[in-house]
């Protein structure tokens, strides 16, 4: 019968020394390798000696850049607008831990509001057009009714170009509109609005916001 050859367990003293030797190598691998590879710090010059600090030469280059200013918008409350909107607001009512700021919300204007009406006269198969001066962010709320169905195009023109347009709301036969408009672009912006019946319709439009003025093309 054969017998299992017995091993004395190592004595706590063994133990401990075994430990402080694998601390110390550790600490010299960390110091001596890891450090330059990794971080390129190399206090002992060994892991330049090695070429180990060309490795973290190479990380680092490898690293993304950070994005170039673009010009593009930021999220809101990052806007340099929003700081100075939030250090007049802690100024004018003290600092509100719920308060946020988007500047972005508002697109001031420079022109003072104004309420325009015209009223143009329609007779069978004839068309007449009601512009509206605006700069590029301005907008403006209207409101047109007609005495019976007209074709309409809301539609701009740019400032110093003829033969083009943009248009922005078609309707075949409509007798009301109504709706808020945000200028796209500088230039003239309008309806144009056609009778087709057999019938003189009368059409009768309301525009209240930032426009220059609000005009028939042609007429004074």
């Amino acid at each position: 019968m054969s017998t299992i050859p017995s091993h004395p367990l190592p004595t706590t003293r063994r133990l401990l020394k075994a430990t402080a030797v694998a601390i110390v190598v550790a600490g010299v691998l960390l110091v001596t390798t890891v450090l330059p590879a990794e971080y390129g710090i190399d206090p002992t010059g060994i892991g330049k000696r090695l070429g180990l600090n060309v490795l973290a030469e190479i990380a680092e280059a490898a690293e993304p850049a950070a994005p170039a200013a673009t010009g593009m918008p930021t999220p809101s409350n990052s806007y340099a607008d929003d700081t100075g909107e939030a250090a007049k607001a802690a100024t004018a009512f003290g600092v509100n831990a719920g308060q946020t700021f988007d500047t972005q919300a508002v697109d001031r204007s420079g022109v003072p509001i104004r309420h325009d009406t015209l009223t143009v006269e329609l007779l069978p198969g004839k068309g007449a057009e009601v512009k509206a001066l605006l700069k590029s962010g301005d907008g403006v709320v209207f409101h047109w009714t007609a005495t019976a169905e007209v074709a309409v195009d809301m539609h701009g023109e740019r400032s110093g170009v003829k033969n083009a347009w943009t248009s922005y709301w078609v309707e075949q036969a409509q007798r009301e509109g109504a709706g808020t408009f945000v200028a796209p672009f500088e230039g003239s912006h309008g309806w144009y609005w056609e009778n087709r019946g057999n019938t003189p319709v009368t059409v009768r439009i309301d525009v209240t916001g930032f426009q220059e003025k609000l005009y028939r093309p042609g007429r004074s």
